[in-house]
């Protein structure tokens, strides 16, 4: 018999299977993305003592099948874990779900994703403890992405390298607009707008000198900080379809609990 293992995980997804089992989606601290079966947990709630909900955060025991991606769970316990105070707010639960499915999305079965581990428990973490902002969640995407390899970047222009001054920008709203680049993943400044042939989307530069800073402010300061407005939350939204090859199910719901153009 194949020797248990354990590590700490954030259960991403579940569903029922057969008449008592179900199947988790989790994300682990040490094996990445992992698919497991429970056996009898439907039935027997008890056994688990709902530990493998969504947003559980779990010390998870498992032993891995001679036969198939599935692993088999034999355990999961609190193990001093922080938990995830999410169940008392419709706007954390949204965001939320949004955190697990966008990490769900950028993580591979088996493949090293201790980083977005981490990223994702700080979120959820911020979450908890305060509010869901269009902030976060904004801080949220640029880390996730940066983590997979996909980083955004708004403070420099992607054709001559110019800083585009973030502290003028912020001192002068709306005087300089900036073009985001979906396909170089940056701005370009108005200046080199015209030898870049792809279509770009402008951002204010209040918006650019926003992102920006939230690409750098820890995960518990970022609800509380300045959010994109509309035109960087588009940025964002049509870089993400441009690298995640499906629509992320959570966004409608959470667009419509936490819009953007309102909520920045």
């Amino acid at each position: 018999m194949p020797a248990e293992e354990a590590t700490p995980a954030i259960v991403l997804r579940t569903r029922d299977y057969m008449e008592s089992d179900r199947i988790v989606t989790l994300l682990t601290e040490q094996m990445g993305k992992l698919g497991g079966i429970a056996k009898g947990a439907k039935a027997s709630r008890r056994r688990f003592e709902h530990r493998l909900e969504p947003f559980s955060h779990v010390m998870l025991y498992f032993r891995r099948r001679p036969h198939g991606q599935l692993v088999f769970i034999t355990r999961a316990e609190a193990a001093g874990l922080q938990p995830f105070r999410l169940e008392d707010d419709l706007g954390r639960l949204a965001l939320g779900a949004y955190m697990l499915e966008l990490a769900e999305a950028l993580t591979s079965e088996d493949a090293e994703a201790s980083g977005a581990y981490h990223l994702l428990t700080e979120a959820l973490a911020a979450l908890g403890a305060g509010e869901a902002t269009t902030a976060l969640r904004q801080a949220y995407e640029l880390r996730m992405f940066r983590w997979a390899g996909f980083g955004m970047q708004f403070d420099r222009c992607r054709v001559c390298a110019e800083s585009q001054g973030e502290s003028q920008a912020q001192s002068q709203v709306g005087s300089t607009a900036v073009y985001f680049i979906i396909g170089r993943g940056g701005i370009v400044c108005a200046r080199c707008r015209e030898s870049v042939p792809e279509g770009g989307i402008r951002l204010g530069a209040a918006s650019a000198a926003a992102l920006t800073e939230l690409g750098r402010v820890p995960m518990t300061a970022a609800a509380a900080a300045t959010a994109a407005g509309a035109d960087g939350a588009l940025a964002i939204a049509r870089f993400i379809a441009s690298v995640v090859d499906r629509k992320l199910r959570s966004v409608e719901f959470l667009d419509s609990v936490i819009a953007p153009a309102t909520r920045a």
